[in-house]
Formats: C-alpha cells, structure tokens, sequence
C-alpha cells in the first residue's frame, strides 16, 4: 500500500471517529428529529450553512449549541432582533489615532476589530429572520464568501433559525437571494405538535423538568480533524449513474411538474455546485469512497423551500420514480446485450463466410440496435403518457398535485397578462409606513413619555441632567410595505363548465404562483349567482398557495351570473386591514344577469378605497362594456382570452371602449328617450341603466 494510500485512509478513520463522537453527543441531547440531526452532521462535513424553520420549542437552538459544543470549536452564538447592528456581528469599531509621518500632525480613523462570526468555527444566528436588512445583507455576503474585506475568515458552518412564516408569529420570510445562500435547509417540529408520544416520554426522562446542561462531558473533537472533512471530499466518487440519475430527477422537476423560477428556487450555485457536494458528504458519512444512487436522498434536506410544498411532501415517491425508470432501462439493455452476444457466438460457431456473410450480419446488428432504441423511446413516451393521465384521474389525498393539472392546459401569451399586473403590483412594493415593529430609520421628536424606552441613549442622558420641554428625540421605525394584497374572483357559473374551467385554473395558478414569489396575501372568490370565499384557517387572506390552488383545480360550475356579491365581498375584505398595493383579478365569460349590472357602489368604493381590478374576459362574444368600466376607472389593466385553432387559449390585451364614455355620461341616465330600451337592443344601449 502506497504511502499516499495510507495516510488517506488514516484520515478517514480519524475522520469517522470525528463524526461518530458529534452523532452521538446529538443524540444524547435530542430525542428524535433523526433527519435534522443527520444533516447537521452533514453541514460539518461538507462545511456549508443550515436554515431550520420551527414552531417554538422544537429544538432548534439546542441543535446548534450541542453541534457547536460537540467539538473544540469557536462557537458564536447571535441573538438577532429588530435593531441588530452591523458591529454586534462582526466585531467593535475602535478609534485608531496614527501620527503622520513628517510629525505634523495625526490621523483618526476608525478600525475594526475582528470579532463574533469573523472569529469563530460555528456560528448560531438565532431568529435571523427578525434581523433588519442593513445588517442582514452585509451578513449573508461574508456567509456566501466566506471573507470580510479582503481577509478570510474562520467559518465552516453557521446555523439559522427562524420560527414559522406565518401570520401568527409576524414573522416575513427570508428573500430567495438570501435564502439561498443556506444548502441545508429543513423544518423542525415538536414531538408534542407531531403527537410522537414515545419520544415525548424519552424527553422527559432525560431531563427531568431542567434545561440541558450542555457542559456535561466535553468535546474530544478538534477542529483541524473536522476541517479535514472538506479535504476528504475529494477522494469521494460520484459514478456517471448517479449523475444521470441526479439529471432524470431535475429533468423532471422542471419538464413535468411544472417547477419554473417563478415557484422554484433552483439556482445553478445549489443545483450544480452544493448539491454533488453533498451527495459526496452522506457518502463519506457511512464510511464509503463512492457515491450511489440512494444517496440522493439527500435532496430532502436542500429542497425543502426551494420547490412547491405539495412536491415536496411527494419527494420520495419521485426519486423512485427516477431509480425504477433507470433500473428498467438497464433491465431491458441487460437483456439486449445477452441476445446480441448470443448472436455473436452464433455467428462464430456458424459455417457461413464471407464478406457478403459478415455485411449482412453487421447490418442485422445495426438494425437490431435501431429497433431497441425506437422501442424504448416509444416505451418511455407511453410510460409519460400513462403517468399524465393517471395524475390527471388522481385525487388530492393519493395522487400528484392537481395544481399540475391545471398548468397543463393550454394558454398562450399569459406571461403578457402577468407582466403586465406584476407591473401594478410592483409600483408601491417599497413603499414605507410608521410602525412600531419597524427598523429604526430616522429620528424624531418624542411624542409621549410612553417611548421614552425608545429614545437616543445620549439625548436621553442630557435631557435627564437638564430637563427642558423640548423633548428627547426618539426612533422614527418605519416598515416597508412589502408584498401587499391581491383576491381573485372567479366566475363558476354554467357557462363555465368544461374548457373554459380548465383554462381558468390555469391562468389561476400561474397567477398564485407569481403572488407566491412576490409574498403577497392573497383571497380567493367563487361566485354565481351567490359568492363564496375561500378561507384558511379562519382568515381570508393568506399565504397558504398550494391550497388555493387545489382550490381552484376543483370547481363545479352552475348558476347564473351576479357581479355584486363578489366585489362587495371583495371590497369588505380589504375594508378589514390597511395599506396599500391591492389589487383584484377578475375572471368571467359573462355579463352579469343578477343584481346591479353596473355594480355603482361598489366601483365607488374601490375607487375610493385605491384598489385596482384587472378584468380578463373568456369567450368569443363580445365583452360586457362594464368590465371595461371596472378597470378603467380604478386604474386596472383589460384582458381578452379567446380559444384558438389548437384547442387551447389566447391572451392578448385589449383596449377600453368606455374612455370617452366615463368622461362624457349620456344625458339619459335611465336609458334612451322613449322608454325602456327594448331587449333587442345591443347591450350597450341599456348599460347606464342597469
């Protein structure tokens, strides 16, 4: 055995006692979450950053100060809150007095000196979610190169925790550029919450009714072992049938379940950069040199907010999806190569010669190698056939998501209307309002002395020596008014049923999908003759995407038509919060038949309220005049589907009639002279009636 040879396997031994002490001491400390505890032994190995999101309680914290502990590593831990400052992260900014040269006089500037993440192995960003950008961003770009101005730093992993997204906790969501600087990424849950019992009785006999006390025992790991993790990466393989594998799988995420970077976060730095890094990582952690294809499990700790949730909880059942197909395409090419061998040795035992003979031969083998390949295109096109239909006819509970349904049909040119309303919701989106839960941004006078907490510390303190009436000046917080608010209205009347259902869930789910990029709340309306909204929860708006567009997948169309009960639910929702940056889309294929035809109050009242309602009219008639009247006069945008020559459907823009109208009323609000428009007349005729 070579010499090179030796100390390499040396290095793994070692290596895997490394490892094996941190697993230990993590299960010693945590009952259960086995996944997590299993990745962050990886996020060591493979020296890359962590995101866990949880409920309270659930362990996050005391994963990452037992992975910290667990070793003899530096390890920082950061409490981040609304005012976290800059310094608090990196170190203290010192006053540095340096006398010139020529000795006619000094030099003041300021000099950092290095500290908190810039000096440590591990770091522990508690609650970064809460952080404010100024320091966030700096933060997240020394995470990403590992360097602070010019000079490398120490750090092999860092570990971010947030609690849940949701409105119960006020808590907004990292950004895509940022979140995507974590590779690992998982939600941790408690074993209470998860009705784990077992576990829940092992938890209390650990601990006994007192917090973990993390001194008991004492690291044996040292660093320059763990960093030697990263070194023996290297030597681990990852074989062409893994790869093709890994590249079935994105094939198939991106081709065939609709995962587009409008509702997926799959970025070439993770995808084809930290992603083999891992697959290496979970090899080396069981003590192997090579790569298999099990090991692209490991996908479920990277994808968990990077692909739509509904896809995710079906991970496992797609990754076998990619292994059964592989290992059939290599069943049936076995099988091949033992008949073209057979063949082969038939043709050597045979007594036919010459070269006629070995041209014929040749030319049968070259055929026979055409037929397989047909055969097993033809084979895979009827398999992704099969597949469709059986996701077509699958329920929510046992099938894939019906969201795909809905994708699948055919509409062109709606990228045009969701430009087109993205540009509408983009306007205000960084617009800011007083809040007390804000970033300080500026100052102000004190208004009341329930904000004296709330005050500079050193007006504070020369206000206390010398009390006077003006006042100390205080934090003026804003808070950005980011995302904002959109509902959808859609028409489920019988007019609606059959193709006209299935183009509307589509333009429905790509326009939750952009929502979802945006993190905007969003409501949900069905109507007919009566409206129905959706809730979730309790609440109408919300960010819960997947389920308004299983929502919208299923709908049975029936009734007549009435304008006003949708938009006067519509309205009395947005009515209910504050802000700005509300918007409505509203889907038909018919004029009303119910109610006020012209909804007068209510375009009142969204005009008054700043809402703007962007029409989208299905059908081949014309389009009622009123939906132009809804969008024009509260700023929306108008929009024409119409069904094409290929069986699905055409979005283009269209121009309102209405604008001379809205400025120029007719004389004869209640019809034209003569009575009663007869109902013969066009519609347009009767419109300022009603």
């Amino acid at each position: 055995m070579s010499t090179q040879t030796s100390a390499t396997v040396q290095d793994r031994e070692a290596l895997a006692v490394a490892l094996s002490g941190i697993q230990a001491r993590l299960d010693d400390f945590i009952i259960g979450l086995d996944g997590v505890k299993e990745a962050m032994v990886l996020a060591l190995i493979a020296q890359e950053h962590i995101y866990l999101m949880g409920e309270p309680g659930s362990a996050k914290t005391l994963l990452a100060e037992v992975a910290g502990s667990a070793a003899n590593l530096r390890f920082q831990f950061n409490q981040m809150h609304r005012d976290t400052r800059l310094a608090e992260l990196i170190g203290d900014i010192q006053i540095a007095r340096e006398p010139l040269k020529d000795g006619s006089g000094e030099v003041i500037r300021q000099v950092l000196r290095p500290g908190g993440i810039l000096t440590a192995d591990v770091a522990l960003l508690d609650d970064i979610s809460r952080a404010p950008g100024e320091a966030l961003n700096v933060l997240l770009r020394i995470l990403n190169e590992r360097m602070y101005q010019n000079r490398k730093i120490p750090l092999m992993t860092a570990i971010a925790t947030s609690n849940p997204t949701t409105d119960e906790y006020y808590n907004e969501p990292l950004d895509p550029a940022n979140l995507d600087r974590f590779t690992l990424q998982l939600k941790t849950q408690g074993t209470v919450g998860a009705q784990q019992w077992h576990e829940a009785r092992r938890i209390m006999d650990r601990y006994e009714g007192f917090a973990a006390d993390l001194h008991e025992g004492s690291g044996s790991v040292s660093a320059p072992v763990l960093r030697s993790a990263r070194d023996a990466l290297r030597a681990v393989r990852i074989p062409p049938r893994v790869l093709e594998a890994y590249r079935k799988f994105m094939d198939n995420l991106i081709n065939k379940y609709g995962c587009t970077p409008e509702n997926s976060l799959l970025t070439d730095r993770t995808m084809l950069v930290k992603v083999p890094r891992m697959i290496k990582a979970l090899a080396l952690l069981e003590g192997r040199d090579e790569a298999n294809v099990g090991d692209l499990r490991v996908l479920k700790y990277i994808l968990t907010f990077r692909i739509p949730e509904n896809l995710y909880e079906n991970l496992d059942n797609l990754l076998n999806e990619v292994v059964q197909e592989m290992e059939q395409n290599e069943e049936m090419l076995s099988e091949e190569s033992q008949e073209q061998q057979q063949g082969t040795q038939g043709q050597e035992d045979s007594e036919e010669s010459g070269q006629e003979a070995q041209e014929r031969d040749a030319g049968g083998d070259q055929d026979l190698v055409d037929q397989l390949l047909e055969a097993m295109q033809a084979q895979g096109e009827e398999s992704d056939k099969r597949k469709s239909m059986q996701q077509q006819a699958a329920s929510p509970e046992g099938g894939p998501p019906q969201a795909q349904r809905a994708q699948a049909q055919h509409v062109e040119h709606l990228d045009e209307l969701l430009d087109k309303i993205r540009g509408r919701l983009e306007r205000n989106q960084a617009d800011s309002e007083i809040h007390s839960g804000g970033s300080p941004r500026t100052y102000r006078r004190m208004k009341s002395f329930e904000e004296f907490m709330d005050t500079d510390p050193g007006d504070t303190a020369i206000w206390m020596n010398r009390v006077h009436p003006a006042l100390p000046r205080a934090f003026h917080r804003k808070k950005k008014n980011v995302g904002g608010k959109v509902i959808i209205i859609r028409d489920v009347s019988q007019s609606m049923e059959g193709r006209y259902a299935r183009w509307t869930s589509s333009v429905v789910t790509r326009m939750v999908d952009m929502v979802r990029k945006k993190r905007m709340r969003i409501g949900y309306i069905e109507f007919n003759h009566v409206s129905r909204k959706y809730s979730h929860d309790g609440r109408f708006f919300t960010r819960d995407y997947d389920k308004i567009i299983d929502k919208a997948a299923n709908v049975s169309c029936s009734g007549v038509t009435n304008y006003q009960y949708p938009l006067r639910d519509a309205l009395h929702e947005f009515r209910k919060g504050r802000g700005s940056n509300r918007h409505i889309l509203f889907l038909t294929d018919g004029e009303p038949t119910q109610g006020d035809w012209l909804v007068r109050e209510e375009r009142k009242q969204a005009k008054a309220m700043g809402v703007s309602i962007h029409t989208l009219f299905i059908g081949t008639t014309e389009c009622p005049e009123i939906l132009d009247i809804l969008s024009e006069e509260t700023d929306g945008s108008q929009f024409l589907a119409t069904p094409d020559d290929r069986g699905g459907l055409s979005i283009a823009e269209r121009v309102a009639r209405n604008a001379q109208k809205l400025k120029n009323p007719p004389p004869f609000p209640d019809g034209p002279p003569g009575g009663r428009a007869s109902p013969g007349l066009p519609r347009r005729a009767n419109l300022w009636k009603g």
